[in-house]
Order: structure tokens, then sequence, then C-alpha cells
């Protein structure tokens, strides 16, 4: 009974598997990259305000987006789709 329930269950999610859907770790490094790129553009017009500033590039690993996105893209060569919004992401970088 136990392996006809395991059975059911892996052919009902291998139905889930898509080679072009993006994973999390895609859509996450897309969202950090945004956030360090606003960020970078911000004015620090003021000590409280560069801290602020400094604060999130620090929490956000913003010296490393470039190397990350690299390995990221690395990882990812057999998905096109995300090759191709991790490159548009570095442009910015």
């Amino acid at each position: 009974m136990r392996r006809l329930v395991l059975g059911a269950a892996v052919v009902a999610l291998s139905g889930c598997a898509d080679p072009t859907w993006s994973d999390d770790a895609v859509t996450r490094f897309l969202e950090r990259a945004e956030m360090c790129e606003h960020w970078m553009g911000e004015e620090p017009y003021d000590g409280a305000r560069r801290t602020d500033i400094d604060r999130n590039l620090n929490n956000l690993r913003c010296a490393t987006v470039r190397r990350d996105g690299e390995a990221l893209r690395l990882s990812r060569k057999d998905r096109p789709e995300d090759v191709r919004r991790i490159n548009e992401a570095l442009a910015g970088f």
C-alpha cells in the first residue's frame, strides 16, 4: 500500500517539473540585484542617510552581486530563460 501511494505521488509530481521554470534562487537573485541597483543610486544627503544606504548595501551583499550572478548563470546554463534574466540583471553592474 505504501509503495502504491508513493508511486502515485511520484507520478503526480513528475508533471510539475518544467525545464523553463525559474526556481526561487533565480527570483531571489533578481530581486536582490534590483534592490542593490536601487540603493546604489540613492543620494547620501546626510550622515543618517549614508548610514541607511550603507546598511542596506551590506545586508544585500551588493559587493558580490556580479560574482554571485555569474556563478548562478553558470549553474543555470541549461535554462536559457534564466540565463537571459540573469544577464539583464547584471547589465546594471
